[in-house]
């Protein structure tokens, strides 16, 4: 459960205050990830009249669910807006745990995203695609007409970068970094994998999950690291 801590105005908090509240559950959040959260729609936190946030408790609880489909079930932001579409806040439930108000086996079936929607919503060329593509970053359906969630959100967040002059071969340390990590965790895991036991399995899906989160919290500090050592920050 989350933390008791002071209310920053009624019954609302600030957006420190409800990233400490979660803190307990999700160590890694910070201040940054809540503000990009709520630039992708996520969440649509109350603001002040001098335009400080205020969070609900039903803005916490909706948090939390983010927070928990990404953890939990490697869900692209893309499949986690469109999931909450039917997320209803209940009072009763607090913040999202073990339990959640979005079963789990509704991750069992993820549908594709249709390209042209896509495109049209970053305002990318279909012919920045096929670089990407080339670059085995994506992989389009036989049709090139749908791409899986994941490569959803690997064109959505180029779209972005993109605005910096980050070009689509930049992305291609990425995807190496992926295949060495992946290659990591599979020498750890296969022996676990491969035994009959379900309860092995799960533990060893278990044990992946988290491996996942640290390695993306160990590419953060070690590039906040180089970026101090570089003086850009």
């Amino acid at each position: 459960m989350a933390r008791k801590i002071a209310k920053a105005e009624g019954d609302f908090l600030s957006i420190g205050q409800a990233v400490e509240s979660l803190k307990e559950i999700f160590p890694d959040l910070s201040i940054s990830k809540v503000r990009y959260l709520e630039d992708e729609g996520l969440i649509a936190p109350k603001r002040t009249k001098g335009r400080y946030r205020l969070f609900s408790q039903e803005d916490i609880s909706r948090l939390s669910e983010i927070l928990r489909l990404q953890k939990e079930q490697f869900l692209p932001l893309t499949v986690i807006k469109d999931r909450l579409e039917d997320w209803e806040y209940k009072p009763s439930h607090g913040v999202a745990g073990k339990d959640s108000a979005l079963d789990e086996k509704t991750a069992a079936s993820v549908p594709k995203i249709a390209l042209a929607d896509l495109l049209r919503k970053t305002g990318l060329k279909a012919d920045t695609i096929k670089v990407l593509k080339s670059f085995n970053l994506v992989s389009t359906s036989e049709d090139e007409s749908e791409l899986s969630p994941e490569e959803a959100e690997i064109i959505t967040v180029f779209s972005k970068l993109n605005k910096f002059g980050i070009e689509a071969k930049h992305l291609r340390m990425y995807e190496n970094l992926a295949q060495r990590e992946t290659l990591l965790f599979q020498q750890i895991l296969t022996p676990q994998i491969k035994r009959k036991s379900s309860k092995t399995k799960k533990k060893a899906t278990g044990e992946l999950k988290e491996m996942v989160a640290l390695a993306e919290r160990m590419r953060t500090v070690v590039l906040l690291h180089a970026l101090k050592n570089a003086d850009l920050i």
